[in-house]
Formats: structure tokens, C-alpha cells, sequence
């Protein structure tokens, strides 16, 4: 993890379990007893994204239903939601099957005004960053549909092979192409979400890890809850 950046070359597996019953403290304490040794690797920080769809929602609904190859598009950048989003990156996030990659562009900072905010912002950003013809061509496609962040924190095993990272404090805004001065924020409380990632090589190791899990699979898609929330007449 450079600069607390992870850019993948590969697929990797992201095993999403969901810990409604345990607190941030608690599922990290379940964690570092966990046979693998987990040490924390990273400051616990505020991760924040933008995603994208299509007009008709084409990337929340493969999301929604599972398709086996899916992928969603987002900014992330950490610290505040509000204000200069420092070191931003645009990601292409693509899954086939139970793996996942992503494609990874550097962006310029730009300004969330929380009293005006529109896509033609992040055109303009698009516009200055260097980026692929196609990457260019999908992103005049999409439009943006979501603002959520949550605090994250980082562990990994001691050999090396597993990460781990906890979340809570998870909040969500809409998101239109037009003006948007935030109104509505919606919460998820009382509800933590751990994940364990690793290479497809060492796939055979990872149930002796999870059994000692007694957190719940899910695949609890962050960018899922928040859309589903707040789309009228969009199925949870």
C-alpha cells in the first residue's frame, strides 16, 4: 500500500462479512486474536467516493442482482467529505465471479462546495486529467449518483498474504448531474462491515481465517444500500 493507496494488478478475492451486532472496537478485537496474527498497517481514516451509473442505473442493477461480470465506477479520496478532495482517484472497479480488479487514474484536486455542486465540476477535472481515450469515452456515459463515506481501518496478516479492513460510521448523500446542496443524509448505524482480501493463490487458506470469523458473509455493497435508499421505486 503506497502513500495508503492500494493499486491492484491483478485479481484478487474480497470476502465482505457484515458485524451488525459488534461495534468497531469489538469486530477489531475479534480480529487481532484471529489465528493469521492481524496487525493494524494504516492509520484508521475517512474514506469518501463519488459513484457513477448510466442513466438507466445499469451498473446498481448488475450490482443488485449479482452478474457475474459487473463493474462500478467512483472517486475516492480520504479525509474530508467537504471542502478539497486531496489526491482523488478515479476507479474502474471490475468483478468476474467471486474476483475483483481495478483500474486506477490519478485526478487533480478539485472543490466540493457544499452548498453547489454539479458534474460539470467533475468534467472539467476529467478534462485536465490524463487519461485513456477509452477511459474518456466510457466516463461520457455516466453521470454522477452517489456521495457516501465511512472511517475505515487497515490490518494485515503476519506472512503477509491477508488484509483486512473495518468500517463503520457509514453515511450516504445523493447525488444529481445538476445543483445538489446535500439536504439528506442518510446513516447506517450500529453496523460494522469487515473485509478480507487476498490473491486467488492463496484461496485454500482463507477458510481457516474465516472460520474464526463468527461475523455474517454478505456481499453488502455499499454503492447497493445507498442507491437503494434513496431511488423511489429502486428495490432493496
Amino acid at each position: 500500500m503506497q502513500n495508503g493507496y492500494t493499486e491492484l494488478k491483478t485479481y484478487r478475492y474480497e470476502r465482505k462479512f457484515v458485524a451488525l451486532e459488534f461495534s468497531r472496537l469489538a469486530a477489531e478485537s475479534v480480529i487481532k486474536q484471529n489465528q493469521a496474527f492481524f496487525v493494524s498497517v494504516f492509520h484508521p481514516r475517512k474514506v469518501n467516493n463519488i459513484y457513477f451509473d448510466t442513466p438507466g442505473l445499469d451498473c446498481y442493477f448488475d450490482n443488485l442482482f449479482g452478474n457475474g461480470n459487473r463493474w462500478k465506477a467512483r472517486i475516492r479520496w480520504y479525509g474530508k467529505v467537504f471542502g478539497t478532495a486531496i489526491s482523488p482517484v478515479l476507479e474502474f472497479k471490475i468483478k468476474k465471479g467471486f474476483v475483483g480488479t481495478k483500474k486506477s487514474f490519478r485526478l487533480p484536486e478539485f472543490e466540493i462546495n457544499k452548498d453547489n455542486f454539479d458534474a460539470s465540476i467533475l468534467k472539467n477535472i476529467f478534462g485536465k486529467a490524463e487519461l485513456p481515450k477509452e477511459i474518456r469515452e466510457r466516463l461520457s456515459n455516466l453521470q454522477p449518483v452517489l456521495l457516501n463515506s465511512y472511517m475505515r481501518s487497515y490490518y494485515s496478516s503476519l506472512n503477509k498474504k491477508f488484509r483486512v479492513t473495518v468500517d463503520d460510521e457509514l453515511e450516504y448523500y445523493s447525488l444529481r448531474s445538476t445543483w445538489n446542496h446535500f439536504p439528506q443524509l442518510y446513516r447506517e448505524a450500529l453496523k460494522t462491515v469487515v473485509e478480507l482480501k487476498y490473491d486467488l493463490e492463496w484461496d485454500s487458506e482463507a477458510e481457516k481465517i474465516t472460520n474464526q470469523f463468527p461475523f455474517r458473509l454478505d456481499k453488502n455493497s455499499k454503492f447497493v444500500a445507498g442507491m437503494s435508499h434513496f431511488r423511489s421505486g429502486v428495490p432493496e
